[in-house]
């Protein structure tokens, strides 16, 4: 969304605890909070005999890049850090690269 220079619109959606869900419904759910913790338990995961779920925690604000980035995805993530400083929101986290500067 932020690359096509989108702002969130009532979307506070909070995540499940997917593992927990991946237990409930008799699948091996593990839980990577640190990236140290990614490799062993999806090694763990493929050893298991059974279907397994995976689920790696990052920041909501850790931004995506592809192996390469588009004029029109520069364009787009300049008028989304614009729109959520214009709407009042760029210090909420919304555009975080910008927060500190503009609070300066």
């Amino acid at each position: 969304m932020k690359a096509a220079g989108i702002l969130d619109f009532a979307t506070s959606l909070h995540n499940p605890d997917f593992a927990r869900l991946a237990e409930a419904a008799g699948l091996m759910g593990l839980t990577a909070k640190t990236p140290e913790q990614v490799r062993p338990m999806i090694d763990q995961a493929l050893a298991h005999d059974g279907p397994a779920l995976v689920e790696v925690l990052v920041s909501r604000q850790e931004l995506s890049m592809p192996p390469t980035i588009t004029l029109d995805q520069v364009t787009g993530f300049g008028l989304f850090t614009l729109r959520a400083v214009l709407s009042g929101r760029g210090d909420h986290g919304e555009c975080s690269p910008t927060r500190g500067r503009l609070m300066r």
